[in-house]
């Protein structure tokens, strides 16, 4: 798993990944910065962070992440809170990424971009309970506890 600010990703290697890939986008998100956290797999953006999409790389970024949407968005500068509300990042809760478990997160990341449909899933399903990750989130959460 990387975690890393979309300022210091790289487009190609996004692209052509295995691993789970987390962007965090602070300040002003622009160009090659903003396209590269788009195609991560997660993308949180800090509260005071803005979305300028100004280049057709950071278009098409928009268009791979929410599709036809996009139209209406070329050219926009958006706020954090604005991105969220047009599913442009997942989160604005930094935190919210460090209390998830990173083998679950890669699981579902793997999982949405293979599109292996029933089988793949069922199969992962498989292998995370094995890792007895889930047995523990089950039963922190039915105890009402935070998990460790």
């Amino acid at each position: 798993m990387i975690v890393a600010s979309a300022a210091d990703l790289d487009l190609a290697h996004i692209l052509a990944r295995r691993e789970c890939i987390i962007a965090v986008g602070e300040g002003e998100l622009r160009g090659d910065a903003l396209a590269c956290a788009l195609h991560a797999d997660y993308f949180v953006m800090r509260g005071d962070a803005t979305l300028v999409i100004d280049t057709p790389r950071a278009w098409s970024g928009v268009v791979w992440r929410i599709g036809r949407r996009a139209l209406a968005l070329n050219g926009a500068m958006l706020t954090a809170s604005e991105a969220l509300r047009h599913a442009l990042c997942d989160t604005l809760d930094v935190e919210w990424i460090g209390s998830r478990s990173a083998t679950a997160l890669d699981s579902a990341a793997s999982l949405i971009s293979r599109r292996g449909g029933d089988a793949l899933e069922r199969a992962e399903f498989a292998r995370l309970f094995a890792t007895g990750e889930p047995r523990e989130g089950l039963t922190a959460f039915l105890e009402k506890r935070k998990r460790p």
